[in-house]
């Protein structure tokens, strides 16, 4: 998912000795003079519209990168200044180079996270707790019972079975060469094929721009880039449409099955005729085999012919059954 950048506002931060409020990039609580703490929170300021900087040079420091509190005094300074500003200390030996990319809370949103009550905070956690409890105490028990149900359908018995009933169908398909219609993406539609026409159609979604793309994006929010100023972006993703296109060309197509089906263990494959113009197609055969055992009736299907061909109307099997009635194998008694 990409992450647009609409432009940069003003944040303040809470002296924790005075709760005076301070415009983001002052480095001293205006209030009691205060050096601000290296892990005090950027809040943005109560309002419906964003505020967007346009001030070029504050700008400009912003991109510089984060700001770095002095490991002697404390002291804030911006990420190009090499040395404190106030005592002159090193900041690439030890200096704290302020965190970025949090989400910012609003004034009203901070204070109602600290004047929130005990027993509140206590119980929402424990109901947090709970929930997580629940969803992996659910989460077991769904997977106990797949794997139950999955133990269930393999397990089989066996079963002495005699053959009762037999049926058998074959089928071949009739190709005829034709123009045939048919509709794909552009970039792949068959070489030599004819084109019709096209339209625009949604393909696929793109988490980088990209041409012929509409830009879908979520609600703005701010992040802190850990200089007194907050980004304003949002989450975006791209819908790339395409042209979906109908197009004609020559091949082979099934214009009619012909099937021959039975009950007894002679089966035949259907007579063909064809004309110039034609061609055999897929050929399809399928078996089956009705047997009684246990008191019931079960029915295996198969495209073997050659076991087909053992099962003589009376002749004595061996067949595997699952837990939902189902044949998973045959074979004749010895």
């Amino acid at each position: 998912m990409a992450r647009k950048s609409l432009g940069f506002v003003p944040l303040i931060w809470e002296c924790p000795f005075c709760n005076t409020q301070n415009p983001g990039p002052i480095k001293s609580c205006t209030g009691c003079g205060a050096p601000q703490p290296d892990d005090v929170e950027f809040l943005q300021v109560d309002e419906e519209k964003f505020n967007f900087i346009k001030d070029e040079a504050l700008i400009r420091m912003v991109k510089a990168g984060p700001d770095i509190h002095c490991p002697y005094c404390g002291t804030r300074n911006h990420a190009t200044d090499g040395h404190c500003s106030k005592c002159g200390g090193d900041l690439s030996l030890e200096g704290k180079v302020r965190q970025t990319g949090e989400r910012v809370r609003t004034v009203t949103e901070a204070q109602k996270a600290r004047t929130a009550p005990p027993e509140l905070e206590k119980e929402k956690k424990a109901l947090s707790k709970k929930s997580l409890m629940i969803g992996v105490i659910a989460l077991i028990v769904i997977l106990g019972c797949i794997i139950v149900g999955v133990m269930l359908l393999l397990k089989t018995d066996t079963i002495d079975a005699t053959v009762t009933r037999v049926e058998w169908e074959r089928r071949i398909a009739i190709e005829a060469y034709t123009s045939v219609t048919d509709q794909d993406w552009r970039d792949e539609i068959p070489q030599g094929a004819e084109l019709q026409s096209c339209s625009q159609k949604y393909r696929y979604t793109s988490d980088e721009p990209q041409p012929n793309a509409t830009e879908v994006c979520g609600e703005p929010y701010i992040e802190d880039t850990g200089t007194g100023v907050g980004e304003v972006v949002q989450d975006c993703t791209y819908e790339v449409y395409d042209d979906y296109c109908e197009y004609t060309y020559l091949g082979w197509v099934a214009i009619e099955t012909l099937t021959e089906n039975g009950a007894d263990l002679d089966p035949v494959w259907p007579t063909v005729t064809l004309s110039s113009d034609q061609r055999e197609g897929e050929r399809g055969e399928e078996y089956s085999i009705v047997f009684s055992g246990n008191g019931k009736t079960y029915t295996y299907t198969t495209e073997d012919v050659n076991l087909y061909l053992q099962a003589d109307p009376g002749s004595q099997w061996t067949i595997e059954v699952n837990t939902l009635g189902g044949v998973t194998s045959a074979k004749p008694s010895n």
